[in-house]
Parts: structure tokens; sequence; C-alpha cells
């Protein structure tokens, strides 16, 4: 195993830009700990901060989703990918959770509420009592730096990852990007302690962790990669996650990128790997929100599968 890093969660920084200098430098095998504020950076402690705008959270906390980073990989140039291996996230004490006034929802004024993190537990409050949730920790937005304009790290990128708010970025997963400028520039942030299919109020149980991650440099894989693989355990699979598209859209991207993998990685005929997602293919929306958020992963279950060919993130 290679040396631990350490990626410090400040100074706050909210953008993905090829032109900014690495804060880490690191080789290929190297272990990283990103420290993480959550996406209101910190600064939601109680239930009274109630905010009936998102213009009155932004006065707040001045934007959202900061990331850590980024860090720079030696030897990484356009054309190579970068295979992030999450190993494991430790969470804060607390999570927290905001919703807005929205008439179309028939929604109250602002919402907040803290909810304390006990080991595996969050504790959720309602009207009815605490409810204890188990918790579920997932990575929001790991992204690499593009080589076009920067992009917020409120947002995804097509290419680069950023906010894609995916279930399966947990634990054992492994996230390939592809290179778009020298050392890929990775951030991260954003987690969550729990978070339902699709994201629907916008906001997660957001939480500050310290998130341990491998990265590992992938010669010329990135060359053929339309966007971010995300592969598991027990799955392969490919997200969708340009911004400001419709659901539909991501969710065929992914399963383009994913019916690729298949002949590439796997040998199978163009018509016969689209037959095949047909019937096993899984998929999970992971955000559904107005105002342009969306993304989808698309997997498919290793155990149907025939020997891998080439991929080296397998």
């Amino acid at each position: 195993m290679g040396d631990l890093v350490k990626v410090p969660a400040g100074p706050r920084r909210f953008a993905y830009d090829g032109a900014e200098p690495a804060s880490v430098e690191v080789g290929s095998g190297t272990r990283l700990v990103f420290e993480t504020l959550d996406c209101f950076s910190n600064l939601l402690t109680s239930p009274e901060q109630r905010f009936r705008t998102e213009a009155e959270l932004i006065e707040l906390v001045g934007a959202f989703n900061p990331v850590s980073g980024p860090v720079a990989v030696r030897g990484a140039v356009p054309g190579d990918a970068l295979a992030i291996t999450v190993e494991r996230v430790s969470l804060g004490a607390q999570a927290v959770t905001v919703l807005h006034a929205d008439p179309e929802l028939d929604l109250p004024s602002g919402d907040t509420r803290v909810c304390p993190v006990e080991g595996d537990t969050v504790w959720f409050p309602t009207s009815r009592g605490r409810l204890a949730l188990p918790v579920r920790p997932m990575i929001g937005t790991l992204g690499v730096a593009p080589a076009g304009p920067a992009f917020p790290s409120l947002l995804s990128h097509t290419r680069c990852g950023g906010n894609m708010d995916c279930q399966a970025l947990r634990p054992g997963s492994v996230l390939v990007l592809p290179v778009e400028v020298p050392g890929g520039l990775v951030s991260l942030g954003d987690v969550h302690a729990l978070m339902g299919d699709a994201e629907i109020t916008g906001t997660a149980l957001e939480a500050p962790a310290e998130v341990t991650v491998t990265v590992d440099l992938l010669p010329g894989l990135g060359q053929a990669m339309a966007g971010p693989y995300l592969d598991e355990p027990h799955r392969i699979g490919a997200v969708g996650c340009a911004h400001g598209v419709r659901v539909d859209h991501n969710l065929r991207s992914a399963m383009t990128e994913l019916r690729r993998r298949l002949v590439e990685e796997y040998g199978f005929l163009p018509g016969e790997a689209y037959q095949l997602l047909g019937a096993v293919a899984e998929v999970t929306v992971n955000q559904c929100v107005h105002g342009g958020w969306s993304s989808v992963h698309a997997a498919v279950p290793r155990r149907v599968l025939p020997p891998h060919l080439s991929h080296p993130s397998s």
C-alpha cells in the first residue's frame, strides 16, 4: 500500500478549475485522506437557523459544496484516466438537511433539521419523535478538472464528474475519470450520511467527513471514455451526469457508455451488448431535482459477464 497523504478541507473552494495549482501532488498508488466540510461549510448547527429562500441560505454559507484538493497525480496527462478507489468514509458528529419554501409543492417556510450521528445510526427528528436511520455514507461530489472553462462544484460535468450524487460512490467502489489536464486535479467533497434515490429535495443528510481513497493512474484509458465509470465489487457501471438535461438524456448517455464497455472490455458484438443491457441492466436515478440537476448510474452484474479482456479497474 502507498503512503498516506492528508488533503485538508481549507481554504474553501467551489470549482473544478484546470488553471488552479494543485494543493498536493502524489504518485500513482498513493492513499489519500480528504478532510471535507459538509455542503453548507459546517455553518448550520441549529434547527433555529431557518431560511425562507435559497438566497437567504447562500447569504450565510457563501456557496454550496466546498471541495478539498485539488490533487495532482504525477505523470497523468490528457488521454489517461484516474481510478479512485473509495476505502473508507468516516462521518462527523452530525448531519444536516434543509428544506426551502416551495409554493408549487405546498411546502412551508424553511426547515432545518440537525441529525446526530452515533455509530451506524443517524437520528432524524420528526413530529412523531426521532427516527433511527441506518447510515449509508456516500460521496456526493468527486471529479477532475476540465480542459475547458471551470465548472462549479455544485454542478456535474459530462466527462469530469463532480456533483453526481451517486449512491454507489461509497466504500468498495471505484470511480474512473478521464484526465483532461496535466495531473488530473482531483477534488472531493459533499459527503452524505444518507440519501434517498433521486435526492428529490435537493439536499441529503449532509455531513463533514474524512474520506480515504487510493488513486491509480491508468495510461491511455481516457481516450476512449465519454464519461465516468463507476464500478462495484458485484457490478460494472457508467454514469450519465451532464448538467441541465433531462433524466432520460443522462440515462441514455450512461447506457451508451456501458454498451461500449461491454464491446471493448468483454468482447460482445454491439447489437448483443445492447440486448444484454435490455435483459439485465440496473439503473439508479441519483438526482432528479428542479433546476436542471439530473444524474443516472447504469450497471451490469459481474456474475452474468464472461471473463474480462482488458479493463484495469476490474
